[in-house]
C-alpha cells in the first residue's frame, strides 16, 4: 500500500506541476529586459543610435538580473526567467563596439565625397547663373541695336535691363540664401554673380563690354567664373591718306639694318 501510494503520488506530480505553472506570472522586469534588448539591437544596427543602444543594453541586463533574482526568491509565484533579455542585452552592447571601426571607415570615405559633390553642385549653379545672365545680356544688346540702328548701346541701360529681368531676379545664392545672387559691381561673396561695365584698348581697338563674374569657393579659396558681352568696338584713326582713306593703324617701319 505504501508503494502504491507512492506510485500515485509520483504519477500525479507532473500534472500538479503543470497546473501550478499555469497560475504563475512572469517576474517583474523580464518583459522589460526582452524589449530593451531588442531595441538596443535595432538602434545599434542603425549606426546613428549607438549611445541609445548602449543605454538600452545596460537597462536590459539590469532588468534581466532583477527578474531572475525575484523568480529565484519566489519560485511559487513567478515563472522561470528566459535568457532572451540577457542575450539581446549583450548583443546590444557588443554591436556598437564592433561597428565603430566600420562606421569610421565609411565616414572617412563618404563625408569628403559628399562635401565634394556639394561644392561641385554649387559651382555648377553659379556657372549656370553666369551663362544665363550672359545670354540675357546678348539678347538685350541685340534688341537695343534693332530699336536704334547705328546708335551705340548704353552699358548702363543694359545693366539696368538685366537687373529688372524676372529670370535674373529669380537667382538664388547657392552658398547663402540670404546673400545677394546678382549685383552690380566687381566684388561679391561666394555664390554672387557680379556685373559691371568695362572698356579696354588693344592695338588701337577700343572695346566696350559688359562683364560678369561669378564667385565660387573651391578648396577653401575663392575663384571666379567670368564671361562678357561686347556692346560695341571702335578703331582708333591715326590719320588719312592722300586719297581720303582713314589710317586705322600706321604701318610699322622696318628697323634700319646695321652695316
Amino acid at each position: 500500500m505504501l508503494l502504491a501510494g507512492h506510485f500515485v503520488e509520483c504519477w500525479r506530480h507532473p500534472l500538479e506541476i503543470y497546473m501550478s505553472d499555469a497560475f504563475l506570472t512572469p517576474a517583474p522586469g523580464a518583459k522589460a529586459a526582452k524589449l530593451c534588448g531588442i531595441l538596443a539591437i535595432v538602434f545599434a544596427l542603425t549606426c546613428v543610435g549607438f549611445p541609445i543602444a548602449i543605454v538600452l543594453g545596460i537597462v536590459a541586463l539590469v532588468q534581466q538580473a532583477k527578474a531572475k533574482r525575484l523568480a529565484k526568491a519566489e519560485p511559487q509565484t513567478y515563472l522561470p526567467v528566459p535568457a532572451t533579455g540577457l542575450v539581446t542585452g549583450i548583443i546590444g552592447l557588443v554591436l556598437p563596439v564592433l561597428m565603430l571601426p566600420f562606421v569610421g571607415i565609411v565616414s572617412a570615405i563618404a563625408i569628403p565625397a559628399l562635401l565634394g559633390q556639394r561644392e561641385r553642385a554649387r559651382e555648377m549653379a553659379v556657372q549656370a547663373m553666369v551663362e544665363t545672365a550672359r545670354q540675357q545680356a546678348e539678347a538685350i544688346v541685340a534688341d537695343l541695336h534693332a530699336k536704334a540702328p547705328g546708335q551705340v548701346p548704353s552699358q548702363d541701360a543694359v545693366i539696368q535691363a538685366l537687373s529688372r529681368d524676372p529670370g535674373i531676379q529669380a537667382f538664388k545664392n547657392p552658398y547663402n540664401p540670404s546673400a545677394p545672387a546678382f549685383k552690380r559691381g566687381r566684388e561679391g561673396v561666394p555664390g554672387t554673380v557680379t556685373v559691371y561695365p568695362d572698356m579696354e584698348e588693344v592695338d588701337g581697338v577700343t572695346t566696350w563690354s559688359i562683364k560678369f563674374r561669378g564667385i565660387i569657393r573651391r578648396g577653401g579659396q575663392e575663384h571666379s567664373i567670368e564671361a562678357e558681352v561686347i556692346t560695341h568696338t571702335q578703331e582708333k584713326v591715326h590719320g588719312r591718306t592722300e586719297d581720303g582713306w582713314e589710317v586705322v593703324q600706321p604701318p610699322v617701319e622696318p628697323a634700319p639694318q646695321k652695316d
